[in-house]
Formats: C-alpha cells, sequence, structure tokens
C-alpha cells in the first residue's frame, strides 16, 4: 500500500485555484462556504458536497477533471472550520437538509439542470432534503452511501460532557487509534486521519445528534434519479452495505468502482470523471 501511495500523482489544484470563493447565508443566519466556477454558463451544474469532517481537497483530482465541463459547486457544511456559525446555530439532520436547500436558492441555481453529488455522510443530508422535498434537482450521484454515520458513537456521545480542546485532544490520539486499529494503511486512511487532525470540537458537538441517524426511511421516499457509487475493494463504506441501499431508492441506478483511490486520485480520477460525465450528459 505505500508503494501506491507514492504513485500517487501531485495535485494541480486547478479548480480551487481558479474558482471563487463566497460565503452563503442560510435560513438560521450560519454562513457556509461555496467555491465555484461556472465555465459553462448554458450547461449543466454539479454541486458537490464532500462528507462529515472531511478535508473536501482531498477530491481535488476529480475536480480538476470535471470543472471544464460543467459548472461546478463545493460546499463546505456546517461542520467544517471554515463555517461561521455559533454556538445557538443548530446541527440536526433536517438543519442539514435545509443547508442545501438555502445555499441552491441563494446561489440562483437552476434545480433542474443542477446534479448534485453527495459522499459519505452527506449522502444522509441530501437523503433528508430529498425525502422532505426540500430540493427536486435533476438526479442525484450518491458516492459511499451509508444510513448511518460510520463516526464510533461512543466517542461522540462523550463529547456532550467534555470541553472542546479535550475533544480536539481525543480526536488526534485516541481517534487516529482507532483509525489505525479498523483501517488498512494506505491513501484512505492517511485521508481520514488528516481529516481528524483538523478537528473543529465546537462544530463536532452541535452536530453530534447525526451520529444516530437512521436515513432508511428518507432512502425510501426518494424519487429523484440517483446513482449509486459503490467501490469493490472500499474500506468504510462498504459495497454490500451500498447495495442494500440500492434497493431501498427505487429510482437508483447500482455503478461499481474499484476503490477509493481510484475516485480521488490520478489516474482514476480521470476515468472516474467519465463514468459521472456519461450519467450527467446521459440525462
Amino acid at each position: 500500500m505505500n508503494s501506491m501511495k507514492n504513485q500517487l500523482s501531485p495535485k494541480k489544484e486547478l479548480f480551487y485555484k481558479e474558482s471563487t470563493k463566497v460565503y452563503v447565508p442560510v435560513s438560521d443566519g450560519a454562513e457556509l462556504l461555496v467555491y465555484y466556477t461556472t465555465k459553462k454558463p448554458k450547461g449543466y451544474n454539479i454541486f458537490y458536497i464532500p462528507g462529515y469532517a472531511s478535508l473536501p481537497m482531498s477530491w481535488n483530482d476529480l475536480w480538476d477533471e470535471l470543472y471544464e465541463d460543467f459548472n461546478l459547486y463545493v460546499l463546505e457544511t456546517r461542520e467544517k472550520s471554515t463555517s461561521r456559525v455559533k454556538w445557538s446555530h443548530k446541527g440536526d439532520m433536517n438543519r442539514s437538509g435545509l443547508d442545501i436547500k438555502d445555499t441552491l436558492e441563494n446561489l440562483d441555481l437552476d434545480q433542474k439542470k443542477t446534479f448534485i453529488i453527495a459522499a459519505s455522510s452527506a449522502t444522509l443530508y441530501v437523503g433528508r432534503a430529498l425525502a422532505a422535498e426540500m430540493i427536486d434537482p435533476i438526479g442525484t450521484i450518491m458516492v459511499g452511501i451509508i444510513r448511518t454515520p460510520i463516526l464510533p458513537s461512543k466517542l461522540i456521545y462523550m463529547s456532550k460532557f467534555t470541553p472542546s480542546f479535550l475533544i480536539n485532544w481525543l480526536l488526534k490520539t485516541i481517534g487516529k487509534l482507532w483509525l489505525t486499529l479498523v483501517m488498512p494503511e494506505g491513501p484512505q486512511r492517511d485521508a481520514y486521519k488528516e481529516y481528524m487532525q483538523n478537528a473543529s470540537a465546537m462544530r463536532y458537538k452541535k452536530t453530534k445528534c447525526l451520529t444516530w441517524w437512521d436515513a432508511t426511511e428518507d432512502y425510501k421516499k426518494i424519487k429523484t434519479p440517483t446513482w449509486i457509487i459503490g467501490a469493490v475493494e472500499e474500506t468504510m463504506h462498504t459495497e454490500d452495505e451500498s447495495k442494500l441501499i440500492h434497493g431501498f431508492i427505487k429510482s437508483s441506478t447500482y455503478v461499481q468502482v474499484p476503490d477509493f483511490s481510484y475516485m480521488h486520485h490520478l489516474p482514476g480520477a480521470k476515468d472516474f470523471a467519465k463514468v459521472i460525465k456519461n450519467i450527467i450528459e446521459g440525462k
């Protein structure tokens, strides 16, 4: 696995460097960071939502392959350190769904020309928004779809009674140790450890209730055309889970890919971008 890590191409970050960065206000007063490029004013929009507490930049290689062909928007959700949130702001699943609705509306995006791509826990937010009919995109692409968050719930529950500085220490020590025990060595584990290194304890505490969410009933209500991306060798988002959820979403199509690195890093990201392009242009 170390040899595979060393073969990964350095990220060019073309999309991120060229993108416009704006803070978008949402209906509870919080402000969320969005970065975007609009190279195809009359074309399709991709509204991209990375997973919970993740470092969105891990998707740079894929974005660099997509942004020339589509108007690409990336939302950094409220648990991330970039968000402008206060302790008075909520952090439940309904709020996460509303954040997507509010951001789409405040960016004035035509949802009939917009595909939402969600990764990991962001699939829960999109599932909530679709089930509650908050949004109506032309389609969704769910990468690493899950029914419940994959974070250790006991660790999150402890945050209710633990000062923020101590939570940060726990995530940077015990959290990383947990990843070492449950995940094989490689780029995916490195990325998750980096997520924990950049933890924002206050934001985690505000959104800890997400840990106990089960999206099964939400998924059963989805009518929007949905493509579920399942990876054969994925460690944290298993193919069995993806296929199970595929059965819940009657409007879904199952697409199989190899693994984490294929989707995130070149050269695989180039091929994965073609998969996404074929889905969108086939609509």
